[in-house]
């Protein structure tokens, strides 16, 4: 089930016009924040400690929420800072829950902030039951005696204020059910997979992908108990068909099976050449970039309307993020495509190729224990990607095999695969995502001098143990220009069998290219935000941040003739 995301999709690519500078600013502050756990500690603690019956402060909400994501991709990255801000407010809030000083409020908006920064929340950190009974039971349906008939009556007001779109349900539970104590978790998915609303079928069915054991299996009791209730689609069946193949755990996958199984005996019948529920108008990709990260878009129309399907796929992750957006109109359509396309490259790909690319992230997913965006779902259904299945194998191998099934490249004699290696120097002008292929891990220069000459040995050491990574980085690449007709492709697939097969990397030129903009991202990083700045220019641009976020004041109204207008007070941040 897809998750409906404000604003553009998540690519690399800056938002536009006006609203880049502002989005340079969050991100610099947080990036700034997430340098000091202290006082993310103290910001994640003002929003867990929100009263009762109040609302968090949403800008407070938002500067966590863009913190917690640049942690994140430092961790991701190697950075220990990462790591070290994401453990640091993890504790502190788990010994606030401990303490009973995190508030059911608080700890919805919490776990909001970690869900929208792909992030899994702390173990520990929900309320007890008995907090969670004492401070909603004002809105609770006291008369109701079953879990069914009080889930019925609270999600009634939820479904009529959602419409018709099944992922905005998935959204709002994204963000409440990590808050949820496990065996209430799982008790409340149960009952919400068996409610007769097909909305709650289609998230059902994304459930099977979460990443908590306690949604997945109440999700598959809950899809049981509507099979025996005679309430199981054909829509629903055809969806478990092809999300079977992508599920991690193997006593779940069996018992999914078991499930369509049983549904195809009591009559249901699976329509397995179901056309597409879009048109397909224009499929593009980014190229791949230094952390393995490749947005893929495909452009939708029904009728008049128009939406966009988008996944994300992340190098060691698989499909990181999917979901179909809704479109305005073509113009926004056409904007968004080329958000993605502009990043560098041709843009345009065959739906086959975005098929292929997935089949290699499922495996991925697979082979690391990582679950895809429940909203592959979706993306597969609107698009009638009724065969994706992870492929066998998801290593280097496998994708050039894919790439050169003739085994062509092997019957080259030495030189002319020397010339086509050769030939990666002169990649970084016609393909400008690679001057952004660099490593940034903590652990490369560890116990070495702070000579260039040391730094530059140290990196080479380090390559020597990450071949696979850029060989498959370089590998996809490959893939990718091979669609899109480019002659240069031939160049990438040689240089990744080079670098996978053991080839001197000092001889492979990206490699050398990737080192030296290693070494300048270093000594990039080496100058601090505070260096050369007076002191407190950081709280005042905090300051600046924080005020911007605040809604903008309401117009003032006409002054009587009888009083002066009143000044304006300055603007406090929402």
């Amino acid at each position: 089930m897809a998750t409906k995301k404000p604003g553009p999709p998540r690519t690399s690519a800056p938002p536009p016009d006006t609203g880049h500078l502002f989005h340079e600013m969050q991100t610099e502050a947080a990036r700034a924040l997430a340098a000091d756990p202290q006082n993310v500690q103290a910001l994640a603690q003002e929003i867990a400690s929100t009263p009762a019956g109040d609302e968090a402060d949403e800008a407070l909400c938002t500067l966590l929420t863009i913190t917690l994501d640049q942690a994140r991709m430092a961790q991701e990255g190697g950075q220990r800072s990462g790591k070290r801000c994401l453990d640091a407010v993890s504790h502190h809030l788990v010994d606030l829950s401990r303490k009973g000083l995190v508030t059911v409020g608080g700890n919805i908006a919490i776990t909001r902030c970690y869900v929208r920064a792909g992030l899994p929340v702390p173990a520990g950190l929900a309320p007890g039951e008995q907090a969670i009974l004492r401070e909603t039971s004002s809105f609770l349906p006291g008369d109701e005696t079953s879990p069914e008939a009080a889930f019925a009556k609270i999600s009634e007001s939820l479904l009529n204020d959602i419409g018709d779109d099944p992922s905005i349900l998935h959204q709002a539970f994204a963000e409440i059910l990590p808050g949820i104590p496990p065996d209430a978790r799982s008790l409340l998915c149960k009952v919400a997979a068996a409610n007769p609303d097909t909305r709650f079928e289609q998230l059902a069915c994304a459930w099977l992908l979460d990443m908590s054991e306690q949604v997945r299996s109440g999700a598959l009791e809950g899809l049981t108990d509507r099979l025996a209730a005679g309430r199981l689609s054909p829509r629903a069946l055809g969806r478990l068909a092809v999300l079977r193949s992508w599920i991690v755990d193997e006593p779940v996958r069996q018992r999914v099976d078991a499930l369509i199984r049983n549904a195809i005996r009591s009559g249901i019948s699976q329509n397995r050449d179901t056309p597409p529920s879009h048109r397909i108008v224009r499929c593009v990709s980014s190229p791949i970039d230094g952390a393995g990260a490749q947005s893929l878009a495909i452009g939708l129309q029904k009728g008049r309307a128009r939406a966009i399907a988008m996944v994300l796929l992340k190098q060691g992750f698989g499909v990181k993020d999917a979901y179909v957006v809704p479109c305005a109109n073509a113009a926004e359509q056409r904007g968004l495509l080329q958000q993605v396309s502009a990043l560098g490259g041709k843009g345009d790909v065959s739906l086959d190729y975005i098929q292929a690319a997935l089949g290699f992230a499922l495996a991925e997913g697979r082979k690391n224990a990582v679950y895809p965006a429940p909203g592959l779902a979706d993306v597969a259904e609107a698009c009638a990607l009724t065969s994706l299945r992870p492929t066998q194998d998801a290593s280097v191998q496998a994708m050039l095999s894919a790439y050169d099934p003739e085994n062509a490249l092997a019957s080259l004699d030495p030189e002319e695969r020397e010339t086509l290696v050769a030939a990666s120097e002169d990649w970084p002008p016609s393909y400008p995502m690679i001057g952004h292929w660099f490593e940034d891990n903590d652990d490369i220069f560890d116990g070495t001098d702070a000579t260039s000459t040391a730094h530059a040995h140290a990196l080479w050491t380090w390559l020597e143990t990450r071949r696979d990574f850029w060989a498959s980085i370089i590998a996809r690449t490959a893939l990718l220009l091979k669609d899109q007709g480019d002659p240069e492709a031939p160049s990438f697939a040689m240089t990744a069998r080079a670098i996978s097969q053991g080839d001197p990397l000092q001889r492979i030129p990206v490699m050398a290219a990737i080192v030296d903009q290693t070494l300048e991202a270093r000594r990039a990083a080496s100058f601090t935000i505070d260096e050369g700045m007076p002191d407190g220019v950081d709280e005042d641009i905090m300051a600046l941040l924080m005020n911007l976020m605040a809604p903008p004041p309401q117009p003032a109204r006409r002054p009587s003739s009888s009083k002066p207008a009143r000044k304006g007070a300055r603007r406090k941040p929402k």
